[in-house]
């Protein structure tokens, strides 16, 4: 209940005021003191490069972070403004969805529910994707209401298509979520006006299907095959326990309870029900594709809110719980958010120590850019904290991202440059620089390989492990220049790279070959062949997804191509 004090001398409307403003300013004061993000300094070099589409995500977050930096420049408030403002409207809009009486208890236990939820309230201040899909999931809640509301109205169709297309805009996820309040009303394909929100939205969306079929659809075979790794039991159990953080596991309580419990409702108290169980359901199962990251099913935590506070207006067993268990838990919350500003922790984050590092690196690289042979992070953090020049190649010992459509190296040409090899130390001396140890190697002239296209002529044929291999490869130049094979900084070298079983762990392996090509350089657009030779004695018999990738001495090969079925015997 309400205590008497201070908040009983205010109104309603001026409570709700005062505490979104305080959660408003709250966030203000987090985004100026919590280092930048790995996700988020990617997305800010996103802003940076405005497109219709990018590798990982559709282009919602960027524009968003460029509104924010055009208004205060490059700056951690800069690339969080925005987002801060959409969740002031995004809690303005929840409340009104929640339909329940306007008293003072009930504006309390509105944000005591929404403060709980941990990553509702990052994705407050922290600029990523999630921030928008959340913004738009309950404008496209609020939308649904209205034109069920309204007799499935065309002004309500309208508003729909909007919605579902900035949904759509944000995150892949958001069609999860247009798909779930669907299912949940099939009457609307009955209803005219449904068809023409589904057409605007996709008209509206248009640009973005054109992105990814210039690109070869970057975006859907990173998300449907490569992140694929097979089923694991460990998935399962990662799953349901990233669940308790992410939700607060007091809250997540809350929201399965009320779930169960609560049988009645209208055609939007279904769509609720089933945008909740579908997201936390259809991820459980996506579990024995892959691992699912913590953060997918945060939409889940809209209509949760939603769904726990309608009940607890009525049901006072679980408006006791909410006071006595979830209430208290919302110390712990407040403690994570002042780890996230104060470095205390023993353990190392990804929002505590990279300025630093980063302007170690600087040190040493000066006016060179700096090429990270992994990650996409630490080239992110460089270019936001420095404003220098930094490239992501995606050696094969990570994986593929957006730098890999920018192609910034290319711009590097014949210049020197730093690499960064990160956690690969092979032949490489520590470079010390103020507070930090790198594994950097100083190149005179660069020459970027990743996009080379190494063809072997193998067909079916077996690889043997018992004598030295011996294959002809062609090699295609796609770049603007002429590709040096003897380059005096960075001479071509072409490697296999594949997984293989070493001692019980599966390790990646790079087999250098011995390589003799037919002529020292090759023109652009042009091809040449090259004899190559290895040995593979090391190696079981076996069936091996086999990557032949270019590369130069002392740094780990890189491809764009795909891996190769090869039988070893």
């Amino acid at each position: 209940m309400l205590k008497s004090g201070f908040l009983n001398t205010l109104k309603t409307r001026q409570i709700f005021l005062l505490l979104i403003f305080a959660w408003f300013l709250l966030n203000v004061i987090q985004s100026l003191f919590t280092e930048i993000g790995n996700d988020e300094s990617y997305y800010w070099v996103y802003s940076q490069h405005l497109d219709w589409g990018y590798f990982d995500h559709p282009p919602m977050i960027a524009l968003i972070i460029k509104a924010g930096t055009l208004i205060a420049g490059d700056s951690l408030l800069g690339v969080r403004l925005i987002v801060m403002i959409m969740q002031v409207v995004f809690l303005c809009v929840l409340y009104k969805l929640l339909e329940i009486e306007d008293t003072k208890e009930n504006v309390i236990l509105f944000f005591l529910v929404s403060f709980s939820v941990v990553m509702l309230q990052a994705y407050g201040f922290v600029a990523t994707p999630d921030s928008a899909l959340l913004f738009f999931s309950v404008l496209f809640l609020w939308s649904y209401r209205f034109y069920i509301n309204r007799d499935y109205s065309v002004k309500g169709a309208l508003l729909m298509s909007l919605s579902m297309a900035g949904l759509m805009y944000s995150k892949y996820h958001g069609a999860l979520v247009i798909i779930l309040v669907i299912c949940s009303n099939l009457k609307l394909f009955r209803k005219p006006t449904f068809y023409y929100s589904v057409i605007i939205a996709l008209i509206l969306y248009i640009p973005h299907i054109l992105w990814q079929v210039n690109h070869e659809f970057p975006s859907l075979k990173y998300h449907l095959v490569d992140r694929s790794r097979g089923f694991e039991w460990s998935n399962i159990l990662d799953y349901l326990l990233n669940q308790l953080p992410v939700f607060n596991p007091f809250t997540l309580v809350a929201g399965i309870y009320v779930l169960f419990i609560n049988k009645k409702g209208d055609l939007f108290q279904r769509a609720l029900k089933f945008l909740m169980a579908g997201f936390l359901i259809f991820f459980a199962l996506w579990t024995f594709k892959s691992r699912v990251e913590p953060h997918w099913t945060i939409a889940a935590s809209v209509p949760m809110v939603i769904l726990i506070l309608r009940e607890a207006v009525e049901n006072k067993k679980l408006k006791r719980y909410l006071y006595k268990v979830v209430a208290p838990s919302l110390i712990l919350v407040l403690a994570a958010r002042v780890f996230l500003m104060v470095d205390v922790l023993p353990i190392k984050t990804e929002w505590h120590g990279d300025k630093q590092r980063v302007s170690d690196l600087h040190a040493v690289a000066g006016d060179r850019p700096v090429v990270f042979t992994s990650g996409f992070q630490m080239p992110s953090k460089y270019r936001f904290y420095t404003g220098r020049e930094a490239h992501a190649m995606g050696a094969l010992n990570y994986r593929n991202t957006q730098y890999d459509i920018w192609r910034f190296d290319e711009k590097y040409l014949g210049k020197p440059v730093v690499l960064d090899f990160r956690n690969d130390t092979t032949g490489v001396e520590p470079t010390i620089s103020r507070e930090s140890i790198f594994n950097l190697k100083e190149v005179e002239q660069y020459q970027p390989f990743k996009r080379l296209k190494v063809i072997p002529h193998i067909n079916d044929n077996p690889l043997s492990t018992g004598n030295k291999n011996e294959l002809s490869v062609t090699i295609f130049n796609p770049y603007d220049n002429t590709y040096n094979i003897n380059h005096p900084s960075m001479p071509l070298q072409i490697s296999l790279v594949f997984l293989a079983e070493i001692d019980g762990k599966i390790v990646r392996e790079k087999v250098p070959a011995v390589s003799t090509f037919e002529t020292d350089e090759i023109l652009s657009g042009e091809s040449v062949s090259c004899n190559i030779s290895f040995d593979l004695s090391e190696y079981p018999s076996g069936e091996y997804d086999v990557y032949f990738a270019a590369g130069t001495t002392g740094v780990y090969p890189a491809t764009l191509e795909k891996p190769r079925k090869v039988v070893f015997e």
